[in-house]
Order: C-alpha cells, then sequence, then structure tokens
C-alpha cells in the first residue's frame, strides 16, 4: 500500500515565457499530503517531497502557443531534469495535450518544479495535473 498519494491539479490557464515554472495548483485530494510534517507539500510553484523513499509521478497538461513550434513540459528535481514530453503547435493557441510518467528517489527531502519551454511564442498551459505516489 502507498504511504502518501496526492492529486495536485490547476484548472486555471497560464501564459508564460519560454522557461517560466509554472503553478502545479492545489492537492485536491490525498492522503499524507497537506500540513506540517506531510509527506507531500505544494508550496507556491513548488511541490516538496518530505520522505525518504521512491515516488511514482505522472504529469499531464493541456498546452498552447502564442506562434506555431514545439513546446515542452518538463519535471525537475532539485534543479535536475527528470523527465518531459513535448508536442508540436501547428498554429498559434491550438491546444495539444502532454502527458509522461517519472519515477523519482528522495534521500531525505526533494523539490518538484515544472517548466514549459517554447522554439517559438509565448507557451501557456491549463488543466495541468500532478498525481504522486509514495511506493
Amino acid at each position: 500500500m502507498a504511504k502518501a498519494f496526492a492529486f495536485i491539479a490547476n484548472n486555471n490557464a497560464q501564459t508564460l515565457t519560454s522557461g517560466a515554472t509554472v503553478a502545479p495548483g492545489t492537492a485536491q485530494h490525498g492522503f499524507g499530503c497537506s500540513g506540517c510534517g506531510y509527506t507531500v507539500q505544494v508550496s507556491g510553484s513548488n511541490i516538496n517531497l518530505r520522505s525518504t523513499g521512491y515516488y511514482n509521478i505522472e504529469v499531464g497538461a493541456t498546452v498552447t502557443d502564442s506562434a506555431a513550434g514545439n513546446v515542452t513540459l518538463a519535471l525537475y528535481q532539485d534543479g535536475n531534469l527528470i523527465a518531459q514530453g513535448s508536442e508540436a503547435i501547428a498554429t498559434a493557441s491550438d491546444p495539444a495535450s502532454i502527458s509522461f510518467p517519472a519515477g523519482v528517489k528522495v534521500n531525505c527531502s526533494s523539490v518538484l518544479t515544472l517548466v514549459i519551454t517554447a522554439t517559438e511564442g509565448n507557451p501557456g498551459v491549463n488543466n495541468i495535473y500532478t498525481t504522486i505516489t509514495k511506493a
């Protein structure tokens, strides 16, 4: 049985510059995921993992761009790239779906961030979700 689970979501549209950190949202439901001392915490644009162990992560979002090009959504752990997904945007403002799995190991505590980049224009993201399960 998992020791912690969190479903974090943000349904607000975010228009960003390339290389910006995406606001992951708030914990919608789960256990061990809110309040001081819990395993998974959302703090601003960071997701904090506060317990040693292995975590399975799933990230998904609808992305757009102000110009045609590629949009990439990436997951970083303590500043290091862990996983990413990319989609081509054929026409400005066309939506595309990105989702990808990841696994991370935490030795004491760790910070996850989501970063969006675009080859052209300003990327946007909405309906972003992150699920985290501690193995």
